[in-house]
């Protein structure tokens, strides 16, 4: 669970200069906290590196404009820093990239999670074979506005 993470580019080398570029882009995001609805665990099989996997990962209900208006905010970020993002990205939270099976379809109580900052990590392997990730920067969202469903109309 430690490695849980949404992603919101594309992975790039990890050189001192590429380090800077990510800092001062991530530095340079202005965008609202969001919040997803994971309802739902998704299987798939990929191929990376001639290996075939099994990922099960969380799958968010529809795509909320937050996010879209997060990811359009890194992006630009980026792009300020001469780095494009080529990948699309969906709101989804990977459970495991090396599952034992496939699930099928399969439905679970909702997660309400919220993306209240962003994060530059490296990801690493350590010497016993784990794989996790060093922070290099985090940077805080805006909070995000109230929902209008949830808040009380004003009173006349």
């Amino acid at each position: 669970m430690d490695n849980w993470h949404q992603t919101l580019s594309d992975r790039y080398g990890d050189t001192p200069e590429m380090r800077q570029k990510m800092l001062r882009a991530g530095a340079g995001v202005k965008a609202r906290a969001c919040t997803l609805v994971l309802n739902r665990i998704r299987d798939g099989v990929y191929k990376d590196q001639g290996k075939t996997t099994i990922q099960w990962s969380f799958r968010a209900r529809g795509r909320p404009h937050c996010f879209d208006a997060l990811l359009a905010a890194v992006r630009h970020a980026l792009s300020t820093e001469g780095l494009a993002t080529k990948t699309g990205h969906t709101p989804h939270t990977t459970i495991s990239y090396w599952a034992p099976t496939r699930l099928g379809p399969t439905q679970m109580n909702p997660i309400v999670w919220t993306i209240d900052e962003i994060l530059l990590v490296v990801g690493r392997n350590d010497e016993s074979g784990s794989y996790s990730y060093e922070t290099i920067g985090r940077w805080p969202l805006q909070p995000a506005p109230p929902d209008p469903s949830s808040t009380q109309l004003p009173l006349f």
